[in-house]
């Protein structure tokens, strides 16, 4: 029980902290305290984002585990449809989205050539126009289609579905704050994660 509350910890705090770096206040604070960081703080972001939760996925894959739900059977074919829609999802946001700024790229060619990159462009191409967040359903169905259930596995994957949830909200106000009715009026029209 014990390793459980410990899985469920880490998982809330890797969470916490990648929604705090990312808030309006965190990147004012950022570019006040360390101007020369700024054109970086993206990249800085995604890099230790990607290296910290590799490095806590590594430790929880050799915790002891009991298995709950192996998928056997005629389940594997449920489970492998899951993650394939979840990989499409992917592939469809990758060609939807800006890449290179999503990763801070952008941002960094940017700076060096000292020009203004201005504001991201709001976009409805591709997937876009069908679904807001292909990136977070993907997400959603990994998670819950990715491994055979252990216990340890099942307190992550309910953090961070439920993180993935929470955090979709927070930042859908966020872009409405930003771009007002043009977002307002997407929400309305563009299901969150699915078509409707």
């Amino acid at each position: 029980m014990q390793t459980l509350l410990l899985v469920a910890l880490t998982a809330g705090l890797w969470s916490f902290l990648h929604s705090l770096f990312i808030t309006h206040g965190w990147q004012r604070w950022q570019k006040r305290s360390l101007p020369t960081l700024e054109p970086y703080s993206r990249l800085i972001y995604v890099v230790f984002s990607t290296v910290s939760l590799g490095v806590i996925f590594y430790w929880w894959m050799t915790l002891p585990q009991t298995l709950c739900w192996g998928w056997n059977g005629p389940w594997q074919v449920v489970r492998w449809a899951g993650i394939l829609i979840a990989l499409v999802f992917f592939a469809l946001g990758a060609l939807s989205y800006d890449n290179r700024a999503f990763l801070g790229l952008r941002q960094v060619v940017n700076h060096l050539r000292r020009q203004d990159g201005g504001k991201p462009e709001f976009s409805r191409r591709g997937v876009l126009g069908k679904v807001r967040h292909p990136w977070y359903t993907g997400t959603l169905l990994f998670f819950v289609f990715c491994l055979p259930v252990t216990d340890v596995n099942l307190v992550w994957r309910g953090v961070f579905i439920l993180y993935t949830l929470v955090g979709t909200e927070l930042e859908e106000r966020k872009l409405v704050s930003e771009m007002g009715g043009q977002y307002a009026k997407y929400r309305r029209e563009v299901g969150r994660f699915f078509p409707w």
